[in-house]
């Protein structure tokens, strides 16, 4: 734990952490057991409780959004390619019951869905897994996963940003609290979503 505090800090204030921050969110559009929220939580944090000013944390924003999308396109087009939802772990009965629940919903709305998705644990594979599942074409695919993801990274950013303030005295302290209060919001949205739909739903059979 102590070394990964120290790599953190260590990366600050430097491009390293930007590229750092892409390459972890553009692998875990499959490698989900990778701390990405946590990872642009801490460094958002600490950028945000440093002297740099506001450039750096749009930097953070900007690299995040175009790790994931390059992340998001490479299992889009992985997925096409060779039918991996089909394959290992991600045939699973429960990854499968949650791309099959959210397949006609996608195909309606994909860029409310895939904002959705990025809140909720295995929401990105999931919705990115039903897009190349679905047929939606790339281009769709794209605007739907560009929107979710740069307001997914400018979420964990604000998050970072509402906690940062504090950060000089106590920094993983803080980190922590902005990372389970990230968590928390996430949860709660993805609450609110199902309670709108199942009532938009009873209403509709009524």
């Amino acid at each position: 734990m102590d070394a990964a505090q120290d790599l953190v800090v260590q990366l600050v204030g430097t491009p390293w952490a930007f590229f750092v921050v892409g390459l972890v969110l553009a692998v875990g559009s499959v490698a989900v057991f990778l701390p990405s929220q946590a990872l642009v939580v801490a460094i958002g944090t600490l950028l945000v409780g440093g002297d740099g000013g506001l450039l750096p944390v749009l930097f953070l924003v900007v690299a995040a959004s175009i790790g994931m999308v390059l992340g998001d396109l490479g299992l889009y087009h992985l997925a096409r390619s060779v039918d991996l939802g089909s394959r290992s772990w991600f045939a699973r009965p429960k990854v499968r019951a949650a791309r099959d629940a959210i397949d006609g919903r996608y195909r309606a709305a994909p860029g409310r869905i895939a904002v959705l998705g990025r809140f909720i644990p295995m929401g990105r594979l999931t919705t990115n897994l039903v897009g190349a599942d679905s047929g939606l074409d790339l281009r769709r695919f794209l605007v739907s996963c560009v929107l979710a993801d740069v307001v997914w990274a400018a979420y964990c950013v604000g998050i970072a940003a509402a906690t940062g303030r504090w950060s000089r005295e106590q920094p993983f302290l803080v980190t922590t609290v902005a990372v389970v209060a990230s968590i928390l919001l996430g949860f709660a949205i993805s609450a609110i979503e199902k309670a709108v739909r199942r009532r938009s739903e009873a209403a509709a059979a009524a």
